[in-house]
């Protein structure tokens, strides 16, 4: 009896309204969404995960969504795509195109202080901070305050007034001495959203950013929709001996206060792809708009091209190798590609989105676990278009897509359990457990009908071996090598109660 299901994914959409059918970013991402649900539904079973949520879009146009899991373990709800996700830092990102918006309104100037909007922080440490010091983590704010429990849920996320409060004495390092992640300050970026503008900094943000994209699915804090949430779940590893790995506990969903706009947004995959490829170069205006709170200036878009532009700058290094910040943008290298996004990070779900704005691709993984890897799994999803996007060895010549689907399936033995799969017109053996090194994978070479062989460059496995396949109708049944061992379908395999000579 299967423990989860697997949504239907949505059908590649190249031809809807956006889309650019020339662009060649789309061709291997509509290969890997054709696999990408078996593979994470692998990781998350092997993994212990409750559920996830997957989309991409290629030029702002959705090519695929899917989702595998639980949205609630209890009473083994499946996992849809509408289900609604806390993705927590990703707010920074929708803040800060709420303030270059003010600011290309000439409503607000990113070298404006504090103290300016905010009269209550004059004569502290952070009244000379400017707005652009805070978008980009370079005030030396601190993180979460002196006591921040209020993320483990033992008591109620800051209001507006211990938010000022713990900004008063909230600097630790030097302004612009070194990037410095800041809850407190984008919470403080959202207390001068309400002051510039003279409305709430939820109004502001729907009327401004989400209703422009319809993002139907998106809101800045906890609400109406709260029914709607995929629940959240603490780590399998949560303490004690044997350090809890017997069930995962549920998260209550709770109000972040005036920290929403660090950290209160919820979303969809669908939603998050939406909203980020409105981020890359020329992208498509949206079909609705409001008018600016005051000031006038640019409503047609979210935001003009040098907007854009500004924001994903890179404005900090932030102490990691490939991983640097702009006004509200996380900007990192996934192999090799140079992509926009954001994490996120609340009790019970962990998401992650990237934009690429060489290809227009925009992939976004949402979990819902603490310990969710939707950054790991979506690097995985990133090797994989990788790979689906090089050239076909000579020997695939001629084959069509349904012969060399033929090989396709799961195989498992004493060893291990991989799939050998079709992506971009070339059959890859993928390891299933222990990560994806594309540098390391190469398409398998097609000998005939049932036969392939590796050329891993890995001296140490089966270069230039052959993998022989036995078929029945169901389709492949077993393969045996390279390096001689025999495995077999995965659904028929079976360990006995001890493994021992016959």
């Amino acid at each position: 009896m299967p423990t989860t299901s697997i949504s239907s994914m949505s059908a590649p959409n190249p031809s809807a309204p956006g889309a650019d059918t020339a662009n060649p970013a789309a061709a291997p991402w509509e290969s890997v969404l054709r696999y990408a649900p078996r593979y994470l539904e692998f990781q998350r079973a092997f993994g212990r995960q409750p559920g996830f949520q997957v989309a991409v879009a290629v030029d702002g146009a959705p090519l695929g969504s899917f989702s595998g899991g639980f949205a609630d373990l209890g009473d083994r709800t499946p996992m849809t795509d509408r289900h609604l996700f806390r993705v927590a830092s990703h707010s920074k990102s929708f803040t800060a195109t709420a303030v270059m918006q003010l600011v290309e309104d000439k409503a607000l100037r990113l070298d404006d202080e504090l103290s300016a909007h905010l009269p209550e922080l004059a004569g502290s440490d952070l009244a000379e901070a400017t707005v652009g010091e805070l978008l980009s983590h370079s005030a030396g704010v601190v993180r979460d305050g002196a006591d921040s429990d209020f993320w483990s849920l033992a008591r109620p996320f800051p209001d507006r007034a211990e938010l000022v409060d713990m900004a008063r004495a909230g600097r630790v390092v030097e302004r612009n001495e070194r990037f410095k992640y800041t809850n407190v300050g984008y919470g403080l970026l959202g207390l001068v959203i309400e002051a510039v503008t003279g409305r709430g900094y939820h109004e502001h943000l729907r009327s401004r950013v989400l209703e422009p994209l319809g993002l139907a699915d998106t809101g800045p804090e906890l609400d109406a929709r709260a029914a709607e949430l995929a629940s959240g779940y603490a780590s399998l590893a949560a303490g004690g001996e044997p350090y809890g790995l017997g069930q995962r506990v549920p998260i209550d969903h709770i109000d972040t206060g005036a920290l929403a706009a660090a950290t209160g947004f919820y979303s969809t995959a669908t939603d998050m792809v939406r909203f980020f490829s409105a981020h890359l170069p020329s992208a498509p205006l949206p079909s609705a708009h409001r008018p600016a709170a005051q000031g006038g200036g640019v409503t047609g878009a979210l935001l003009s091209e040098a907007g854009k532009r500004r924001m994903r700058r890179r404005v900090e290094e932030s102490g990691i190798p490939g991983r640097a910040y702009g006004l509200g943008l996380i900007l990192e290298e996934v192999h090799g590609a140079a992509t926009l996004g954001h994490s996120g990070g609340y009790p019970g779900h962990s998401t992650r989105t990237w934009a690429v704005p060489d290809t227009g691709v925009v992939l976004s993984v949402l979990t819902n676990a603490v310990d969710g890897p939707a950054a790991a799994w979506g690097e995985a999803l990133f090797a994989l278009a990788g790979l689906a996007a090089r050239d076909a060895p000579a020997s695939y010549a001629g084959a069509s897509a349904e012969e060399l689907r033929r090989f396709e399936g799961r195989f498992s033995g004493l060893w291990g359990t991989q799939d050998i799969v079709e992506l971009g017109g070339k059959l890859f053996a993928i390891p299933l457990v222990g990560g994806l090194d594309p540098e390391h994978l190469v398409p398998l070479e097609r000998v005939d009908g049932t036969t392939l062989r590796s050329v891993d460059p890995n001296g140490f496995g089966g270069y230039g071996e052959t993998l022989r396949f036995e078929f029945d109708d169901a389709g492949a049944a077993a393969v045996r090598g390279p390096a001689g061992m025999r495995s077999v379908r995965h659904g028929d395999f079976r360990l006995p109660g001890r493994v021992s000579l016959p």
